[in-house]
């Protein structure tokens, strides 16, 4: 069995990698699916001298498109979604693959990860938390109207992504292990960015439908207001956007 890290990185960023990969071993490969803004860029020379690395490149922005990208070119029997300032060590990895051998049935098996605040079990997937068989790779992809880079929602990929798994009847299980270890803050976590609350009401509409959708926007409106002290009508307004883009916008 081979583990394919699928790290995806945006211009200068590739760079983070030189002191990040791990010393090459025989069932782990390294796929980087390289966004670039301006003329395609060369390859950096540390990574020209890896057998176990492969880069794709792609022009232009939106991090759900980069993971798409990824998927194409995927390889490896189970893969992670990685960004591109995570840490890993060999323990790490063989969670991973320990877990899929322990668990046939399992499709797509997100983990904990190291280094930041949030609570397990999660209420919301991160995408470096998640790993998943390249069969669910060529069946499934991200919905690139979410994620940072896109147009108005910079967030909810992963969500909606494990959504569709699931619709996909595919099996999806949580297991309580730390698989990476990112420091800092995440996307999610700044609820004041007017797109990331179009993002809840967006996702809230993709995976429970219409009531559902306002009933959480109401009531995390209310809650925002009285826990941040956050306008609750701004906020209200923000996420019927969300919900109604994603109504009136099929891809």
């Amino acid at each position: 069995m081979t583990l394919e890290l699928l790290i995806c990185t945006l211009d200068e960023g590739i760079n983070r990698l030189e002191r990040s990969l791990l010393p090459q071993r025989e069932d782990v490969r390294y796929l980087v699916s390289w966004q670039y803004s301006d003329e395609e860029p060369d390859t950096p020379q540390f990574l020209l001298e890896r057998e176990d690395v492969r880069v794709v490149k792609q022009q232009g922005r939106g991090l759900s498109r980069n993971r798409n990208l990824a998927f194409e070119h995927a390889q490896g029997d189970v893969l992670k979604i990685c960004d591109d300032d995570e840490t890993w060590t060999n323990e790490y990895l063989d969670v991973i693959l320990n877990a899929y051998r322990l668990h046939p049935e399992a499709d797509l098996i997100h983990f904990r990860a190291d280094g930041h605040n949030k609570v397990y079990p999660p209420n919301f997937i991160t995408s470096f938390e998640i790993t998943l068989r390249q069969e669910v790779a060529r069946k499934v992809r991200f919905d690139e109207r979410f994620g940072l880079g896109s147009p108005y929602l910079n967030a909810g990929e992963e969500e909606v992504f494990v959504y569709d798994v699931r619709r996909q009847h595919f099996i999806v299980l949580f297991l309580p292990y730390s698989i990476t270890k990112v420091e800092g803050s995440t996307t999610g976590d700044n609820i004041r960015e007017p797109r990331l609350q179009r993002s809840k009401g967006a996702v809230w509409y993709y995976t429970r439908g219409l009531s559902y959708a306002l009933y959480k926007s109401v009531r995390e409106s209310m809650g925002l207001m009285l826990r941040k002290r956050m306008n609750p009508i701004a906020v209200f307004r923000n996420m019927l956007w969300g919900i109604n883009y994603i109504r009136r916008w099929q891809p």
